[in-house]
């Protein structure tokens, strides 16, 4: 009875030894999921969102066989703490080093520049319609104009 339970022991201790080897072994060199091309697929990354969470939405895009193993990784790369918010464009025949890379460079100007345009355009969509919407006493929006009623619509 020893020497089965000494044989268990050391089967256990052997299978344990193999897991943590190769799962340590993939911190420093995960390969990524396809060759190249791969698929690219966009990540946008919110402002607040932990490694935790950032490694759970890679692994369920497909980018990354492990979301755990990421943390990990990132807390013993050179981008540990600079995972930046934005949207990014990653393939899966990234490392998660090389994702890291991308995800830890300043967004370009033209990202910002382009979003806050957007939202001026929206602010001024929304001015239009108030304009439009105050009632019918709006003199920009009449029958005698011709518009038939059509006026609504054509906005």
């Amino acid at each position: 009875m020893k020497i089965a339970f000494l044989g268990l022991a050391a089967f256990i201790l052997y299978r344990v030894a193999i897991f943590t080897y190769s799962y340590g072994f993939r911190i420093f060199a995960e390969e990524p999921i396809d060759r190249e091309p791969g698929i690219d697929v966009n990540v946008a990354i919110v402002e607040g969102k932990s490694v935790k969470e950032i490694g759970k939405l890679l692994e369920e895009k497909g980018l990354i066989r492990d979301g755990f193993l990421f943390i990990l990784q990132e807390k013993f790369s050179e981008y540990s703490g600079d995972l930046k918010p934005g949207v990014y464009t990653l393939n899966t025949s990234q490392t998660p080093y090389e994702m890291m890379e991308i995800m830890s460079r300043e967004q370009e100007e033209t990202t910002a520049s382009n979003s806050t345009s957007e939202a001026d355009e929206e602010t001024e969509s929304e001015s239009e319609t108030e304009e439009f919407e105050e009632g019918e006493d709006n003199p920009a929006v009449t029958d005698e104009e011709g518009m038939g009623g059509a006026g609504e619509d054509a906005v």
